[in-house]
């Protein structure tokens, strides 16, 4: 079974779909929720990164994410290992000038003991933080030349 998450309009990058779209693909991301985000392999249209991810308790777990790029439309990433394998989700953006709405949507394993509304709410808090940081870094990064 699977818990099925989709949320609109969780974040609006102030960048364009191609800086975004650069960005997914450079890896190294910092986030609070992870203790390391590394770049593993770029091949044709798909990312991966190896990352460490802090549980509620502050223990860790490691998990390989699958970036599947399809721009300027969508991201389809797949999760390996750790407590959201087989987690599978999209990210799909519409450009709006400079800025870009985020839309995402996608299931996710169950976690045994919780609730569907307690597991859609724990999902929705971090892909919000996660997404407020990406806004925050996307205002100051640029591509390593």
């Amino acid at each position: 079974m699977s818990v099925h998450y989709t949320k609109d309009g969780i974040a609006t990058f102030d960048a364009t779909t191609e800086k975004i779209f650069e960005y997914m693909s450079a890896g190294n991301h910092p986030h609070a929720a992870f203790k390391s985000h590394r770049l593993t392999g770029v091949s044709g249209n798909v990312v991966t990164v190896d990352a460490e991810i802090y549980n509620p308790d502050g223990s860790t777990f490691e998990t390989t994410i699958e970036h599947r790029l399809d721009p300027p439309k969508r991201i389809e990433t797949r999760m390996i290992g750790g407590a959201f394998d087989g987690a599978r989700f999209t990210h799909t953006y519409t450009p709006m000038g400079d800025r870009t709405k985020v839309d995402v949507e996608g299931d996710f394993p169950e976690f045994p003991g919780m609730s569907e509304a307690d597991e859609l709410e724990m999902i929705g808090e971090f892909f919000t933080m996660v997404y407020a940081e990406d806004t925050e870094t996307l205002r100051t990064w640029s591509p390593a030349e």
